[in-house]
Formats: structure tokens, C-alpha cells, sequence
């Protein structure tokens, strides 16, 4: 699989970008109307918020790879 992901470019930089754009439409959702927010929702929100992170790595070992050994 990772062999796979890394032999495809571009998706590792789609998967980044769609974590990234589900990180800004669930704080719009959050802070858009507060008075709404229910306890699943902030939970939801807790976790979106390990995305970054996740883009993080992502990205990191996608350099990582692309280094030569020298």
C-alpha cells in the first residue's frame, strides 16, 4: 500500500489538501452557529482536529522520501 501511494504523487498531495479543506469546513460549521453545538458535534470536531497531524506525517515522509541518500 505504501509503495503504492508513493508511486502515485499526486495523491498524497490530494489527501492532504481534502484533510485540509474538511478541517476548515468543520470549524466553519462549529464557530457559524455555537449556540447549536451538541456534545457529538464537539466530539466530531475533536477528532477532525487530528487531521493535521495526520497531514503532517503524510507529508513528512513524502520529503523524506524524495531526499537522495547521500
Amino acid at each position: 500500500m505504501i509503495r503504492w501511494l508513493y508511486d502515485h504523487y499526486i495523491l498524497t498531495s490530494v489527501i492532504s489538501l481534502y484533510y485540509l479543506v474538511l478541517i476548515g469546513y468543520g470549524t466553519l460549521q462549529v464557530f457559524e452557529n455555537p449556540d447549536s453545538l451538541t456534545a457529538p458535534a464537539a466530539a466530531a470536531y475533536a477528532t477532525l482536529m487530528g487531521l493535521p497531524a495526520a497531514v503532517a506525517g503524510i507529508l513528512k515522509w513524502r520529503f523524506d522520501r524524495d531526499k537522495p541518500d547521500s
